[in-house]
């Protein structure tokens, strides 16, 4: 009986020493900070394509479905404004800028196919870079859109404004 008991203890005392480690790893988690793709049923991130940014830019018009002519970078992704940017002043940073990358360069931009010239210009972002401006309009990516003709991110309601997709004349769609 002794013996027994004794098991019983030490299986008891195994779960309590498991049931310990799970803890003190769920207590250095804070609530809401959980990694993404994890927990029960998360499926992974997705693993967008990097923006193209630095060099010579060349922002181009491209057909995509259900709105027309949209302004695209030079990998053929949509772009877009921030209703919250001032006339040609970046106001998505940090955590903002991870979901929407703005669209950067070392040099003037070009204009692409589509594409009015006198409408590009840049602004200087707080970090020093010079970002892609189109008709005072800053431009960003969307980390939601992989491929081009995605436009995942117009009408989207982020970080305190409205995201849209942008017409060859400069403005929101």
């Amino acid at each position: 009986m002794s013996r027994a008991i004794r098991h019983r203890t030490s299986a008891l005392g195994s779960i309590g020493l498991v049931c310990g480690a799970l803890a003190l790893v769920a207590a250095c988690v804070a609530p809401g900070q959980e990694p993404a793709g994890a927990g029960v049923g998360t499926p992974p991130p997705p693993s967008p394509a990097p923006p193209v940014t630095g060099g010579t830019i060349s922002v181009q018009a491209r057909q995509v479905p259900d709105l027309g002519a949209v302004l695209t970078g030079p990998d053929g992704r949509t772009v877009y404004l921030f209703d919250k940017d001032g006339k040609s002043e970046p106001t998505c940073r940090e955590q903002c800028a991870s979901d929407w990358p703005p669209l950067t360069t070392t040099d003037p931009p070009v204009a692409g196919a589509g594409v009015k010239p006198e409408l590009l210009s840049t602004a200087l972002r707080p970090d020093g870079k010079q970002q892609v401006v189109y008709n005072g309009h800053p431009l960003y990516y969307y980390v939601g859109d992989e491929i081009p003709g995605q436009t995942n991110g117009h009408g989207v309601f982020s970080d305190g404004g409205y995201w849209y997709a942008l017409s060859p004349d400069g403005n929101q769609l």
